[in-house]
């Protein structure tokens, strides 16, 4: 029986993009191909903390027994417990079957249908869930979910398929291992150089291309931006994926991770959104939860 490394489980409603404010289960895995150090930290790169200088290295952890005990942080990547290495003692590391068994005990009636007809979403986050293809796949065929019928995957889009996960997706979209066809939500996040990831790793067209031509499935794109100075790349992204067959919705949201941070950039952004078109995504954990672990 696979395996996984996850971080955390818990039920809240969608905070971002497409389906903010619908109840949903999360599994975030550990474990990501970036770490995003540039958020939060401004333009000016001489001034940005060193590696070894950042939250996911220097918080102390001597008294911490799990992620939700951890502060948020405002600098860096906001879920840095899911895939720093300092972070590994505090997660979790199950069979497939016991995963798919706890995550749908989350669920307010233990399933995915309730009885009035409502679905609970079921969102595998991360870190980088596709770093995860063959777990997933053995998670996913598990008879707990069963009656599942909308799966959202929250990820970079800097993973291409394996053929065997490719072939399972196909056939999850057309109901062979569910009662229903699943119908399955691609959340890209691609990341903007003020991440302080390379625009050459990050921006992959013909990754979304591949995610796109699921059956049955809708992508769309989520960029974070600090104010108009980012929307030049957003623009440049928007046309290489379109030049390979990705025309897709576009959100925009505001960097920063506390309900402090949004506040001094959220509404520049929904301007932003307003002149140029593109969708403004909240992030409306950070404003019901403030962005703590388990929300």
């Amino acid at each position: 029986m696979e395996k996984l490394r996850y971080s955390e489980i818990f039920y809240s409603v969608q905070g971002e993009g497409r389906f903010v404010g619908v109840p949903s289960v999360f599994f975030r895995v550990f474990g990501c191909n970036f770490n995003c150090h540039g958020f939060g930290q401004g333009r000016d790169k001489s001034k940005w903390l060193k590696p070894e200088e950042m939250p996911y290295m220097t918080q102390d952890l001597s008294h911490v027994k799990h992620v939700r005990d951890l502060p948020v942080v405002e600098i860096g990547c906001d879920a840095s417990a899911s895939w720093a290495s300092r972070y590994k003692h505090l997660v979790s590391w199950d069979s497939v079957e016991k995963i798919a068994t706890d995550v749908t005990a989350y669920t307010p009636e233990n399933r995915w249908t309730c009885s009035n007809g409502k679905d609970v979403h079921f969102i595998i986050t991360g870190g980088e869930p596709m770093l995860w293809q063959r777990e997933t796949q053995q998670l996913l065929r598990q008879p707990a979910f069963n009656d599942l019928k909308n799966l959202t995957i929250e990820t970079n889009c800097t993973q291409a398929f394996k053929a065997d996960f490719q072939r399972f997706l196909h056939g999850l979209v057309a109901g062979d291992y569910t009662k229903d066809p699943v119908h399955i939500t691609w959340s890209t996040s691609p990341k903007l150089t003020i991440s302080g990831e390379a625009w050459n790793k990050a921006i992959k067209p013909d990754v979304a291309r591949q995610y796109a031509e699921i059956p049955n499935s809708h992508l769309y794109f989520k960029f974070v931006i600090q104010d108009e100075q980012d929307l030049a790349e957003v623009d440049k992204a928007r046309e290489l994926y379109a030049k390979s067959g990705v025309d897709a919705d576009i959100y925009l949201m505001a960097v920063g991770a506390t309900q402090e941070g949004q506040a001094k950039t959220s509404r520049q952004v929904a301007d932003i959104c307003l002149k140029s078109g593109y969708k403004y995504s909240p992030r409306l954990h950070v404003d019901l939860f403030g962005n703590k672990w388990g929300t």
